[in-house]
């Protein structure tokens, strides 16, 4: 076989294989009736996954020296993870990733004999016909071997270093002009990707997937993983003798605990004088502080990651840990409720799948997860759909309506809401709620910002009707609302003159950048005083709100209060030292203790769940 042909081959298999794995898993009406910036988008991703395809196809060949065995072999495999992910995907809502490899044995135990012998013989009827195409054909020329060696080295290594160099970020931080940085953003990476495995493989196939998920799953085994002992693990969770044993008393009656998350909250009157002062009422009321989020105008999981599990993303490398780092059991505060004796429930008003949550919320430990696929039915999704393609928020707080209902337990509820999701480039709730009077403000800027304050003001009331609900209950209950993130409002700010400079809005080195209300309202008496302050970080939030709540602190959250004595937060824009924690000594300590605790968790062996739940089970 010629060379130019063999490549050809190489190349047309590989457009076929994502072209068909598109048509199976997308939909096409879907990416037409889409922007043309996302087509260009979804397009470029498809093209960079046909070449690593040609490549892994073209690596292949240096193994088997022979074409159509090399073509045989690497589609069977292609079609077969994609075939296995499928099937997860349908009965285990996660996607199928490199670590699922290390679970084979599991896996045939729990399958149904029927499941195996299919597997088996679909095993052994391609084995077969492997074996005698790969006898029947000819080795070929050494110079073939040649060119794919170049070829297929040439290309993977190019996306290997991607995928090290977080797609060439810190390259082209300094050289926006350069032709690659270009293109970047279209460059295969799950660290860098944030919808989650699931839309993750959708968009660039289950091979160029699988194999960024290699990568980074290398990437994060050779820098960024450190084995913490387990006898320091079990010292910084064995805490010392309360300096006030009173800090915590346990309620006689378990209250029930609701943190809804609000999509993009804030209070935009920080933008200008001639903003609306009291657009949420509710909120103003019951405001105790700002929480201080680890994103600015997205990554909505992150700020959910700090929240639950007190684990901090700058430490993290600012990775998306719902889709890198959680695919074991992590103890968060789902987990302390259960222990409790808390019936713990995950709800959200979007799919399942985005952001992995449906496996997630499993490994934090949630009783349950009612996403929209719970929530309506598909039939009559559309009704609840707004015109910027997000669910109503209606759907989740009736949710947590009926769910407080279920059971007499008392409950822990995490409610995470979206209609206020950007952009802001419609008339969702309708048109000009608000008047827009700034001079010098264009229309379209006008029209984004109407759109956001009227989700401000919807937000509001809907925290108000939970309010007046939750008053006709006989237990006691807390609820805390925060925004997770500033919204991505685009020209708003700038026509706004909302970052000072471009060096600024570059780099928000501004606590207020990532500040969002939090609000508190409670049937009980609670210790509002631990709640005030300039600021609350999410990672700090649950130890907070437990101990104003009266609730009992677990070693788990003892040592992070122990932390948050000595820094008032550990963010991007600054680290600062309460006047507590004026000793050098003492500060070092508390950081590598925090330090310690998250490479743990995320990167190490996880002794912190294991002592944990040893520390349950021994009381």
């Amino acid at each position: 076989m010629t060379l130019f042909k063999q490549q050809v081959m190489f190349f047309v298999v590989a457009f076929l294989s994502v072209f068909i794995f598109f048509l199976v898993q997308d939909d096409l009406s879907r990416l037409l009736s889409q922007s043309a910036a996302q087509q260009k988008l979804r397009l470029f991703k498809y093209g960079f996954s046909i070449l690593l395809n040609y490549a892994l196809i073209s690596g292949l060949y240096l193994l088997l020296r022979k074409t159509w065995v090399t073509i045989l072999l690497s589609q069977f495999l292609v079609f077969s993870l994609s075939f296995i992910n499928i099937q997860k995907e349908n009965f285990l809502s996660a996607s199928l990733v490199p670590s699922d490899f290390f679970l084979v044995k599991e896996t045939l135990t729990a399958a149904p004999l029927p499941l195996k012998i299919a597997t088996f013989t679909a095993i052994a009827l391609f084995l077969g016909f492997f074996i005698w195409l790969y006898r029947k054909e000819k080795s070929e020329q050494k110079r073939l071997i040649l060119v794919n060696a170049i070829l297929s080295v040439s290309i993977i290594s190019f996306f290997i270093t991607a995928n090290f160099k977080n797609n060439f970020s810190g390259y082209c931080g300094t050289a926006q002009q350069s032709q690659l940085c270009k293109y970047t953003g279209y460059l295969p990476n799950t660290r860098g990707d944030w919808v989650g495995d699931h839309l993750t493989i959708k968009s660039l196939g289950f091979s160029t997937f699988f194999f960024s998920k290699s990568v980074d799953n290398l990437n994060n085994k050779i820098f960024q993983t450190e084995v913490i002992p387990q006898t320091r693990i079990d010292t910084l969770l064995t805490p010392p003798p309360l300096d006030n044993p009173t800090v915590a008393p346990q309620q006689e009656t378990l209250p029930n605990v609701i943190f809804v998350m609000s999509e993009s909250h804030w209070d935009a009157t920080k933008l200008d004088r001639s903003i609306p002062k009291n657009i949420t009422p509710t909120i103003n009321k019951n405001q105790v502080s700002q929480m201080l989020s680890p994103s600015f105008g997205g990554g909505t999981a992150n700020v959910e990651f700090e929240a639950l599990t007190s684990l901090n993303i700058y430490l993290n490398h600012n990775e998306l840990m719902y889709v890198s780092k959680i695919k074991r059991p992590i103890y968060s505060l789902a987990e302390y409720f259960n222990e409790l004796g808390y019936d713990s429930t995950a709800m959200h008003n979007n799919g399942q799948y985005f952001y992995n949550r449906s496996a997630v919320y499993q490994h934090l430990g949630f009783q349950r997860f009612i996403s929209i696929e719970n929530m309506v039915s598909a039939a009559d999704r559309r009704k609840y759909i707004n015109q910027a393609g997000w669910a109503n928020d209606d759907l989740l707080y009736e949710s947590i309506n009926q769910q407080l209902k279920q059971t007499d337990q008392p409950q822990f509820i995490y409610a995470i809401s979206v209609e206020n999701h950007p952009m802001y480039n419609d008339d969702r709730f309708g048109k000009d709620g608000f008047k827009i009077t700034k001079p010098g403000v264009s229309d379209p800027t006008k029209r984004q910002l109407n759109t956001y304050l009227m989700g401000m003001q919807r937000a509001d009331e809907k925290l108000k009707q939970l309010i007046a609900t939750v008053e006709q209950l006989d237990r006691p209950t807390l609820i805390v609302f925060f925004g997770d993130h500033l919204p991505n409002l685009q020209n708003v700010y700038d026509e706004y003159g909302f970052f000072a400079s471009a060096q600024e809005k570059a780099e928000k080195k501004d606590p207020k950048f990532f500040s969002t209300p939090l609000a508190v309202w409670s049937n009980f008496p609670i210790d509002r005083q631990q709640l005030k302050g300039e600021y609350i970080p999410a990672h700090f939030l649950a130890s907070k709100v437990l101990t104003a709540a009266h609730l009992p602190l677990s070693p788990y959250y003892q040592l992070i209060q122990q932390i948050n004595n000595c820094y008032t937060a550990v963010h991007q824009t600054e680290q600062p030292r309460t006047p507590q924690c004026q000793s050098t000594t003492t500060q070092q300590q508390m950081f590598k203790a925090y330090q310690d605790l998250n490479m743990d968790v995320m990167n190490g062996k996880n002794w912190t769940y294991q002592h944990l739940k040893a520390v349950h089970a021994a009381s």
